[in-house]
């Protein structure tokens, strides 16, 4: 099996958006295939792009899934798939980083996807992933992590 770096956007976009983001900000000589369901509705894309140097193609699908559902139904999900190797992480990080959504990062490994916030301008976050006891031990102390609303009381 290969593994991949998997994205999960649960807000309401077309896959149209997603080619139109990659032709902006990373070749604007991009490729297109769609793909049509038995209905005729075109529910799934590959793009093909070179980002730093590198031949990528992005598969992309819009299902109906319980995963990251708060309410237990099935909702829409844009799914992007990316074959992990080279900056398979940062692509995929930069397109969630504009649209929101869930990263897996390797999804042959243990750890979870884990959610990034739309950035109004765009700009990838640094994300840094630390344990607790990592944190604890630079840190000199035991650390307590409040949320952002609980600061201001």
């Amino acid at each position: 099996m290969t593994a991949k770096t998997h994205g999960y956007i649960t807000k309401e976009i077309e896959l149209e958006q997603i080619y139109q983001f990659i032709l902006k900000f990373f070749d604007p000589e991009a490729k297109v295939n769609r793909y049509e369901n038995r209905f005729g509705e075109s529910n799934e894309m590959a793009v093909y792009f070179t980002y730093k140097g590198e031949e990528r193609r992005l598969f992309t699908m819009v299902y109906k899934s319980r995963k990251f559902s708060k309410n237990g139904e099935k909702n829409r999900l844009v799914f992007l798939d990316l074959d992990y190797w080279g900056h398979s992480v940062e692509i995929m990080r930069s397109i969630l980083s504009y649209f929101s959504g869930w990263l897996d990062e390797n999804d042959c490994d243990k750890e979870e996807a884990y959610f990034i916030e739309e950035q109004p301008d765009g700009v990838t976050p640094n994300i840094i992933k630390i344990t607790r006891k990592e944190l604890n031990r630079r840190l000199g102390g035991m650390v307590v992590i409040i949320e952002d609303d609980e600061e201001e009381k």
